[in-house]
């Protein structure tokens, strides 16, 4: 079963919360509440592991026994629909559709 676990700020310390769940536990340091949920995600056959900063922004993620989460495309993806475009366009001028009776 997927589990993903959350590091979050909490008035001055760090708490580790499962998705969904209450708090596992607080810790003073973000390293140890990292080495905790850690420790939770790895546990079952599936998790993932996602670290908030002070500012609630996301630090950082792992996945343990599942497909890695893919980062949104970006202006490399622009570009290659681009190049495909213009093969899919110089394919098409330079071969035709055959003309129908």
């Amino acid at each position: 079963m997927l589990k993903t676990v959350h590091v979050i700020p909490k008035d001055g310390q760090w708490a580790v919360k499962r998705e969904g769940g209450k708090a596992l536990g607080v810790f003073s340091t973000q390293r140890e509440a990292i080495e905790s949920a850690r420790e939770v995600a790895r546990a079952g056959n599936s998790g993932q592991l996602v670290v908030y900063g002070r500012t609630g922004q996301i630090r950082e993620y792992a996945t343990y026994g599942m497909p890695p989460i893919q980062d949104p495309p970006g202006k490399k993806s622009a570009r290659i629909e681009k190049a495909v475009g213009k093969i899919t366009r110089d394919r098409l001028v330079a071969d035709p559709l055959p003309a129908r009776d």
